[in-house]
C-alpha cells in the first residue's frame, strides 16, 4: 500500500495567508473618496433617470414646465403686490 497524500488544511500549510503582507494596508482614504464619489455618481444618474421616465409619463414638456413656472412667477408677483397694497392701506 502506499502514502496517503494530506489534503491541505493544517498550520504550516503553503495556502495564501489571511493576514495582509507587511507593505499592503487598507484602502486609503483616497480610493474610499473614489469609491464614494462613484457611488453618488451611479445615484444622481438613476435619479436623473427616473425624473426624466416620470416627465414623460405625466406628459411635462419644457414649454409646459415654462408656462407653469410663468404662472407661478406672476402669481407671487400679485401676491406681493396685494400685500404691498394692504400694508398701504393700515399704514394710513
Amino acid at each position: 500500500k502506499g502514502k496517503k497524500k494530506k489534503k491541505g488544511g493544517g498550520a504550516g500549510g503553503a495556502g495564501p495567508s489571511q493576514e495582509p503582507e507587511e507593505g499592503t494596508e487598507a484602502p486609503s482614504e483616497a480610493d474610499a473618496a473614489e469609491a464614494a464619489k462613484k457611488a453618488e455618481e451611479a445615484r444622481l444618474l438613476l435619479l436623473l433617470e427616473t425624473l426624466t421616465e416620470e416627465r414623460m409619463r405625466l406628459g411635462i414638456t419644457p414649454e409646459s414646465q415654462a408656462a407653469a413656472s410663468a404662472e407661478v412667477a406672476e402669481a407671487a408677483r400679485l401676491g406681493a403686490a396685494a400685500d404691498e397694497a394692504e400694508e398701504d392701506a393700515e399704514a394710513e
